[in-house]
């Protein structure tokens, strides 16, 4: 009974461990499509749906715009990074970084500093402990542009 009881604490914290893995990944490679989808869902509901549509359609046509603004957002994205090199890689990079940090500022803010703080308390001056949670999120979205990079460069293939 007892080795019944500890398998199901490993597997419900396996389980707990690979969706909050799952969700991160998802955040830091997929926050600008997220905020796309968000701001065109938003912009299509307050000023299209609700006066063209009534009922349930309005979150149909919601959706629908969502869903073809992140498409257009993608290829455009694309064609970006394709035509324009540097510019492209520039602005992955920029990407990169506003998602990792919005990543990594709700993760401590949520649930690390207990919404204290949006960085880790790992010096005792404001400044030079705001300078170093930048660096983390300088390295971490390095290695998310990277990814990033490597993931377009594959689509080509």
């Amino acid at each position: 009974m007892i080795v019944i009881f500890i398998a199901l604490i490993i597997l419900y914290l396996g389980v707990i461990l690979f969706v909050g893995t799952t969700f991160v990944k998802i955040s830091l490679f997929a926050m600008d499509k997220l905020a796309v989808f968000i701001a065109s869902w938003y912009y299509t509901h307050h000023y299209f749906s609700v006066k063209f549509s009534s009922g349930y359609a309005v979150y149909f046509w919601d959706i629908l715009a969502a869903i073809v603004a992140v498409v257009l957002y993608s290829v455009l994205f694309k064609l970006i990074h394709d035509k324009f090199g540097l510019i492209g890689k520039i602005l992955n990079l920029a990407i990169s970084f506003f998602s990792s940090m919005t990543v990594y500022c709700i993760l401590v803010h949520g649930f690390i500093t207990n919404e204290k703080s949006y960085f880790l308390p790992l010096l005792n001056n404001d400044l030079a402990n705001q300078v170093v949670n930048y660096i983390i999120i300088g390295i971490i979205s390095l290695v998310v542009w990277k990814r990033r990079e490597d993931y377009l460069i594959e689509m080509d293939k």
